[in-house]
């Protein structure tokens, strides 16, 4: 029972922290910007409550823009550089870059593809799910073209483990993410 209880504690946080984490820099980025507006703008164009999320959009839409051409792509490039110097700077830009990435690409993007391989020994077989680039380190140092494919546990997908397969010991199923994820938190229980 407490296994249970802690596994479903443990699902909690990963739910809590992400989402109480994006809300704090939502409502700090705002009140940051609602103090700058009704102290500077407020005098020459007037305040009204709200202002700071129109701010806070019309920057996000203008970095967006400037992050579409080759010129802000640079400048993108060098702020980003010069963020990874800083040690501790680094580490808390790179989370929060990976989790934005992570909350903003669709399930699609995410999961290319059900897969069938055999794990962990020959004869056994196990359903796995294709992500992400090829690790091209790995391809160059066995000379093959290796696939990323994560296998879930059950009953909780979220946790589980990479391997990278050689491409032809991989069988593509035609089945949606969807019933591979319901074979796999009903411990193959489901009826498909």
């Amino acid at each position: 029972m407490w296994e249970k209880l802690k596994g479903i504690f443990i699902t909690g946080l990963l739910i809590f922290i992400p989402l109480s984490a994006t809300l704090l820099i939502i409502y700090y980025s705002i009140s940051f910007l609602e103090g700058l507006f009704l102290k500077t703008a407020g005098k020459f164009i007037g305040y009204f409550p709200g202002m700071g999320l129109i701010f806070l959009i019309a920057i996000i839409l203008l970095l967006g823009v400037i992050g579409r051409f080759a010129f802000g792509q640079k400048v993108i490039e060098y702020l980003e550089n010069t963020f990874r110097k800083i040690p501790i700077l680094r580490t808390i830009y790179e989370a929060v870059k990976e989790a934005t990435k992570a909350m903003l690409t669709s399930e699609a993007e995410k999961i290319k593809g059900v897969v069938l391989i055999e794990y962990p020994r020959k004869g056994v077989y196990a359903i796995g799910f294709t992500t992400g680039k090829s690790v091209e380190e790995a391809c160059k140092a066995v000379k093959k073209e290796l696939i990323n494919v994560f296998i879930p546990t059950s009953p909780n997908p979220t946790s589980g483990i990479v391997l990278l397969v050689p491409k032809e010991e991989v069988t593509f199923l035609d089945m949606s993410v969807e019933d591979a994820m319901k074979i796999i938190i009903s411990g193959g229980f489901s009826k498909l």
